[in-house]
């Protein structure tokens, strides 16, 4: 083997390294734009869009992982109400005053098992996808089906497309320009890495029986 070789970095080793570089300065970003301490539309727009291409890196990085089949959940216990609560927060100071955002517990344990950083972004690209369709409301909430713990993103909107829909199905979807496809993607792999005995999480998308409104769930196993 040849050790000039050896300590050649690849492009894919580069790339990551850039992502993560760029997303530590994003986050230097959106901590300069929370110490303005205004909470003025166009500040607080400016926020939400430094956290939307932080996630698209962290996405990226995600690809790298599942490519060389790295990606692993690393569960710990966490209290699920008080997860969705801080999420809520986040949501709200996006959000500002054109949504009504709350959560609701429905009998989630007292604590988890699961990666909180891998299930944070699971919902956050539901999120990102509700500030799009919501009209007025959107709920987050949690509780139990069954020997699963569940995480939902509800909205008011039109609802998801028939084609979006069958991503419950574990059909592939089509990436779509707004990455709608790609977030879907990346939810039903981070429910995927969360086993437990021979069971792993899935990913449910449904419409509400009124017709209005979109429903994303995670469910995990323990």
């Amino acid at each position: 083997m040849n050790p000039a070789r050896e300590n050649e970095i690849g492009l894919k080793d580069v790339l990551a390294a850039n992502l993560h570089e760029t997303k530590n300065l994003m986050g230097q970003l959106m901590l300069r734009l929370d110490a303005m301490g205004t909470s003025e539309p166009p500040v607080r727009e400016a926020r939400f869009l430094c956290q939307q291409i932080s996630d698209r890196m962290v996405q990226m990085l995600l690809l790298f992982e599942l490519q060389d089949e790295q990606l692993k959940s690393q569960p710990e216990a966490h209290n699920p109400a008080d997860f969705l609560l801080e999420l809520r927060e986040n949501a709200r100071a996006w959000a500002g005053a054109q949504l009504v955002i709350e959560s609701r517990d429905e009998g989630a344990p007292d604590y988890w098992y699961f990666d909180r950083a891998l299930t944070e972004m699971a919902l956050m690209n539901a999120l990102h996808n509700a500030f799009r369709h919501a009209r007025q409301r959107i709920e987050l909430v949690t509780g139990m089906r069954g020997d699963c713990l569940y995480f939902s993103v509800r909205d008011d909107g039109a609802g998801f497309p028939d084609s979006v829909l069958h991503v419950a199905g574990g059909h592939s979807l089509p990436i779509s320009r707004d990455g709608t496809g790609l977030g879907l993607y990346f939810a039903r792999m981070i429910a995927a890495v969360h086993t437990n005995q021979g069971r792993s999480g899935s990913l449910e998308l449904r419409n509400n029986e009124s017709g209005s409104g979109a429903e994303f769930t995670l469910l995990l196993p323990k």
